[in-house]
């Protein structure tokens, strides 16, 4: 049964009008699926780029918590040399930079 609106107009597909709006919206929706495109790439790269970024500061968190337990473990031998008069914390140090220097 056929709709019962007022003003119901029939759109005839070979209009001129008709034609025209219809390429108009299909090329605003090609532009659109376009852009999100594009974002969706760019969104994908960004992810990528700070995973890349996230892996180097991990790595770096790493080293500096070697480099910390090493820090720890010197001064608490210093604190014991003090106790039993062993070598102080410039002789232990001494050994250990000339092997950093060479890491640099």
């Amino acid at each position: 049964m056929p709709s019962k609106k007022k003003n119901a107009k029939v759109v005839d597909e070979f209009d001129e009008d008709y034609r025209k709006k219809r390429e108009r919206n299909n090329q605003a929706v090609k532009k659109s699926r376009e852009k999100t495109k594009m974002n969706t790439i760019e969104t994908h790269r960004k992810v990528e780029n700070l995973r890349v970024e996230n892996r180097v500061l991990e790595n770096e968190i790493t080293n500096l918590k070697k480099k910390l337990k090493l820090l720890k473990e010197l001064f608490i031998a210093q604190a014991k040399a003090k106790n039993n008069n062993a070598p102080n914390l410039k002789e232990i140090l001494g050994s250990s930079d000339e092997s950093e220097d060479e890491d640099d």
